[in-house]
């Protein structure tokens, strides 16, 4: 469904129906009703509730705030996964020797990729492919717990990322 759904897209794209307006308004659709949509259930979603989970009772889904109190890994993952870019763009931009005008772009790029809908794909594709098979990763979702990730990474994209890509102060000749 995954690779139609890009195959679509791209064809859609090369044949000329997707105008740069319209790829404006799927962006901003996707960002500030879709994605938040998408996190909101995930959160709030509970399959189990009400079910007789075989012992006479019947299950009770876990409260948000239980969920978030077993997230402090999250916590530094944001701060993790933008150091590995910084690092990793480091690197790319000396052994392609960058113009040093452009190195602090370089950083930028590899330290701030497409950090909202590739997450979400990859996790949602990962979680299918061990669903059935008795693996922890097939038995919670990730993405439930991707909301928490979303809301402190753009604190260093914005903080970061803004102190990367500001122009160089010129210094003044006396």
């Amino acid at each position: 469904p995954a690779s139609t759904m890009a195959f679509v897209g791209f064809y859609m794209h090369r044949r000329g129906f997707v105008t740069p307006s319209g790829k404006k308004m799927m962006a901003l659709l996707s960002q500030q009703v879709t994605i938040p949509a998408f996190l909101f259930a995930k959160i709030i979603h509970c399959p189990d509730a009400g079910e007789d989970n075989g012992s006479g009772d019947t299950a009770v889904c876990p409260s948000v705030a239980d969920r978030i109190s077993d997230l402090k890994l999250l916590l530094v993952w944001p701060a993790y996964v933008v150091f590995c870019g910084l690092v990793t763009g480091y690197f790319a931009a000396r052994i392609s020797k960058t113009p040093r005008t452009q190195t602090r772009s370089c950083l930028a790029a590899c330290a701030f990729g497409n950090s909202t809908g590739l997450v979400i794909t990859l996790l949602t594709v990962v979680h299918h492919q061990f669903k059935g098979s008795g693996a922890e990763l097939g038995r919670i979702d990730p993405t439930t717990f991707l909301s928490v990730y979303l809301l402190l990474y753009p604190v260093l994209q914005w903080g970061v990322g803004g102190w990367l890509l500001a122009p160089e102060e010129k210094k003044e000749e006396k």
